[in-house]
Formats: C-alpha cells, sequence, structure tokens
C-alpha cells in the first residue's frame, strides 16, 4: 500500500499520462521543453540582419557584420501547482478487504492524478496559443504574464467586404498569400512549412468561398467530400480548432475565436520551453531539495496522510513557458 504514495511512482505516474488536448503545444511547442537550474528564466526574442555581403579582396580583413538582433526577456518562472485531498470517509462506503482494498484506492489516485495533470496541461495549451498571439495571460485573461511586443501588421483585422463572411467580394486566397510574404519579410528566418490554426466559422467560411472551392478542384477536390474540412489551402495546413475551457466566470471560451486565423511560419529558433524546478523540498532538482533528490521531472506529484479528518492529500505541480522566440513568424487575423 505504502508504494501508491512514493513520490518517484507518483511523479512518473502523473508524467506518463498523455494529454490529447494540447494540439496548438503539441504542433508549435513539443520538442523543446527543457529544464533550468532556477525559476529566474531570461530567453531571447529574435530579429536578424537581412542585408547582403559584398564581395570583397582575398587580400582584404573580413567585414564588420550586423549582430542578430535580440531582445533579452527576464521573468520569474510561472508556478502551476494544485492539491486535492482524498478523504477516508469518501470511501468508507466502497470499503473492500485485502487487495480489493488497495486496487480502489490506487484508481482513486489515478482518476485524481489525470484530472489534476488535466488542468495543467489545460492551461499549458492556453499559454501556447497565446504565446503564439504575442501576449501570454494569467487565468484572469487581464494579468499579462509575458507581452512579446507582436508588430500591429502582424494583428490584422479584416474590414467591410474583406471579410471571409463575404462570399461575394473576399478574397482569403490573396489574404493569406499576403500574410505569408509578411511573415517571410519579418521573421529573418527561412521558412520551411505553414500552419494555421483556424475556429469554426472561418472554416465555414471558407468552404463556401467561390474562389476556394475553385481552387480546390485543381488541388485534389476530393478534400472537402472527404473531410468535410479544407485541409490546405495556398501552401498551408488548415487546423480546425475547437477546443475550449472554462473562464474563471465559468463561461466556455475557445483557445481560437471563431472568427480567427492564425498563421505560423515554421522555421528555426521558432519556439522555446524553459520548465523551472519545482517549489517544493520533496521533488528531484527541486528548489530547497540540497540531497540527492535525482533528475527533475517536468511535472512534480507527492501525497501526503492527514490524521483529522483522516485522508490523503495529493498534489501535482509544474513551471513551465511557452516562449516565442520569433514574433514574426506569426500573424493573427481577425478575418469575419
Amino acid at each position: 500500500m505504502d508504494n501508491l504514495f512514493k513520490i518517484r511512482i507518483l511523479t512518473a505516474a502523473v508524467n506518463a499520462i498523455k494529454a490529447p488536448s494540447r494540439v496548438v503545444y503539441n504542433r508549435i511547442f513539443a520538442g523543446y521543453e527543457r529544464m533550468e537550474p532556477t525559476d529566474r528564466l531570461a530567453f531571447d526574442v529574435i530579429s536578424g540582419s537581412e542585408k547582403l555581403l559584398g564581395n570583397i579582396s582575398i587580400f582584404a580583413p573580413a567585414t564588420v557584420d550586423d549582430k542578430t538582433t535580440r531582445k533579452t526577456i527576464t521573468l520569474t518562472a510561472p508556478r502551476l501547482s494544485n492539491k486535492r485531498f482524498i478523504a477516508t470517509a469518501e470511501l468508507n462506503a466502497l470499503r473492500a478487504y485485502g487487495a480489493a482494498g488497495v486496487e480502489m484506492m490506487k484508481d482513486r489516485i489515478a482518476r485524481e492524478q489525470k484530472d489534476m495533470r488535466g488542468k495543467h496541461d489545460r492551461t499549458l495549451e492556453f499559454w501556447a496559443v497565446n504565446a503564439l498571439k504575442g501576449t501570454i495571460y494569467d487565468s484572469d485573461m487581464a494579468t499579462v504574464l509575458v507581452d512579446y511586443n507582436v508588430d500591429a501588421t502582424h494583428q490584422p483585422t479584416l474590414l467591410l467586404t474583406d471579410r471571409w463572411s463575404d462570399v461575394a467580394d473576399s478574397n482569403p486566397i490573396g489574404n493569406i498569400r499576403a500574410w505569408k510574404k509578411l511573415i517571410e519579410d519579418d521573421s529573418a528566418a527561412a521558412i520551411t512549412g505553414w500552419v494555421a490554426f483556424l475556429g469554426g466559422g472561418v472554416m465555414d467560411a471558407l468552404l463556401v468561398n467561390p474562389a476556394v472551392r475553385e481552387l480546390l478542384k485543381t488541388d485534389k477536390g476530393s478534400q472537402i467530400a472527404e473531410s468535410g474540412r479544407i485541409q490546405r489551402l495556398a501552401g498551408v495546413e488548415l487546423t480546425e480548432y475547437n477546443g475550449s475551457y472554462i473562464d474563471d466566470a465559468g463561461d466556455r471560451q475557445r483557445y481560437i475565436a471563431d472568427d480567427e486565423f492564425l498563421l505560423v511560419g515554421l522555421c528555426d529558433e521558432l519556439a522555446d520551453v524553459p520548465y523551472a524546478p519545482v517549489v517544493d523540498d520533496d521533488a528531484p532538482g527541486g528548489v530547497g531539495n540540497v540531497g540527492e533528490g535525482g533528475a527533475p521531472a517536468m511535472f512534480f506529484s507527492k501525497s501526503w496522510k492527514k490524521n483529522d479528518p483522516s485522508g490523503r492529500w495529493i498534489k501535482c505541480e509544474s513551471r513551465p513557458l511557452p516562449v516565442l522566440k520569433r514574433p514574426g513568424a506569426v500573424v493573427d487575423a481577425t478575418v469575419l
């Protein structure tokens, strides 16, 4: 029974839980995770030099080059931590003998851990989406955690007949091509691919747009028939994303708004995800742990007993920060 509550086992379990809801995070940020030795994070926001080199004599010294423009942002890592109390009285009605009792507690811990980890992943997805939009907010949608100072030209709002809901006069393909050129100019990086996350209303507008439908006739026109949505347009992989969360007021909100088209140019050094040490002296590599704690983990979990009322606390903690290193590689457009 005691093995159920060992920190090593609980931490391994919470890190092994799959997170199917992290669509944007998994597509853009996954793979960039790295552990930091301190909770004081520092990262660079990059823009590069786009000038050409002139030919010089083989006897001449090398020319003095412009450095890559890097703005360093320093901040204390955010902290996500939640805990839940499993009262012995809650298990009383399901009480069993021997191994059955152990399995009952094991299942309850696993269920609570999964739901607690789900809150971390939901928050991480929220931060990842908002990093691409240029500003990471806390759950209250008012407190700014990080502002990447995205240029206004990368946050356009279409007006009047330019809106994609105007089937007769709008030009979605022309807009997308113009935004791709903007990203290629401002990202200071070689774009290797394109992906866009869009709201359901935007996909609806594209599906009925005559110019879009005409183009798809010559581009494997079975896209719409097979999936009910457009998979690629103007060289961009389209992902309709209707994922949502419940805000502090109890209202459902979409990660990607119904009228939003979030275009990302995939390139080198696009993203970063530093993880700070967990603030817990029981966590491997955590803040306050002066012993041989082992390698730090991205998610930490532990359990401890409470005597009155009898039961156990279960805790889950992580300290991640999705970082957009190239704000010029993203356009967040309101198109309806």
